[in-house]
């Protein structure tokens, strides 16, 4: 399986890692990637420049609470007409 990545939007949100350290997600955009045989989603936060600033690994399957409660929303990437 392919690994595939998404655009999200977060809020500030504390959360564990892939060790169990409680991590605090960044206000901002992100970009989440998942499977294509990762051990973890693997989750990089964009700077004003569209560069990388941070990473944070997290479990498998654990966007989903964020994205259930609302502090992280999925970005459509634009159609492309």
């Amino acid at each position: 399986m392919p690994a595939r990545t998404q655009r999200y939007q977060f809020v500030p949100f504390e959360v564990e890692d892939v060790n169990a350290i409680p991590q605090k997600l960044r206000d901002g955009y992100a970009d989440v990637t998942r499977g294509g045989g990762l051990a973890f989603e693997r989750v990089v936060f964009l700077g004003p420049d569209g560069a990388s600033c941070a990473e944070l690994h997290l479990k498998k399957r654990h966007m989903k609470r964020p994205e259930q409660f609302g502090f992280a929303t999925r970005i459509d990437p634009p159609s492309e007409t």
